[in-house]
């Protein structure tokens, strides 16, 4: 197979992710999460995926998977319940077993991936590292992104779609490219800082990223806002990724 990314909705909360999961009953083993994946989305015949052209597991070297928070203050399950099921997929995908095979990467929003809309100000909003998402609110996290945004449209951070096709159209506006370009700038450096605001206290960039790894922001969210404020502070994993991967790319050259 040629290389190329693939890009797959699996259509569904981590929640649910993780009772695919343990009906496999295989959190004390391996799983082969491709075919895991292609047999979800061949429950929804809507979904069409790439992910379907992939005939071995080993043909897929890294797989990175993005899912919001989303806990439910309402469930029958605790919040102390819900995370403990989001903590075994962490430590399920930690694996170095299962990492032999397929380099897995667990990344979460933090409520939602409507996050990195969340700024009340122009970019760069000086405020970000504070804002912060009561999980007992009446209001849904994407009722409050419509309210309090800034930002009214994507216009800030992309082109408008014009042709038939569904492509992005070219830009000949020179300034506003720029404005695009630094504004994906601006929420990549304010997340990375916030993530180490989180993790550390210091809302800078760390030298190293393991600083901000994916399960030390998990844990410092639930022992500094979760379990004693019931709230999460607001962050895109998105950023971090990027972050990640340019420092990943660097170090192997």
């Amino acid at each position: 197979m040629k290389e190329e990314d693939i890009l797959h909705y699996y259509c569904s909360n981590i929640f649910s992710l993780y009772n695919t999961i343990k009906e496999y009953g295989v959190f004390d083993g391996s799983i082969d999460l491709i075919n895991v994946l292609k047999e979800e989305t061949s429950k929804h015949n809507e979904v069409v995926s790439d992910l379907c052209k992939v005939k071995y597991s080993y043909e897929v070297s890294e797989i990175y998977l993005f899912f919001d928070y989303d806990l439910d203050i309402h469930n029958k399950l605790t919040i102390e319940e819900q995370n403990r099921k989001i903590i075994e997929l962490f430590n399920y995908f930690e694996n170095e077993n299962l990492n032999e095979r397929n380099g897995v990467k667990l990344y979460i929003n933090y409520p939602m991936i409507e996050s990195y809309r969340f700024f009340k100000t122009a970019l760069p909003d000086d405020n970000y590292k504070e804002y912060t998402f009561n999980l007992t609110c009446e209001k849904s996290f994407k009722q409050l992104v419509n309210e309090y945004s800034f930002y009214k449209t994507l216009k800030y951070l992309c082109f408008d779609i014009k042709k038939s096709s569904g492509e992005l159209r070219e830009c000949d506006d020179n300034e506003r490219t720029d404005i695009i370009k630094q504004n994906w700038l601006h929420i990549k450096d304010m997340n990375i800082k916030k993530a180490n605001y989180i993790c550390s206290g210091s809302y800078s960039v760390p030298s190293d990223k393991s600083t901000i790894n994916q399960r030390s922001i998990f844990d410092n969210q639930i022992k500094k806002y979760v379990t004693p404020h019931q709230k999460i502070a607001i962050l895109n994993a998105f950023p971090l990724f990027w972050f990640e991967y340019i420092k990943k790319q660097n170090d192997d050259e």
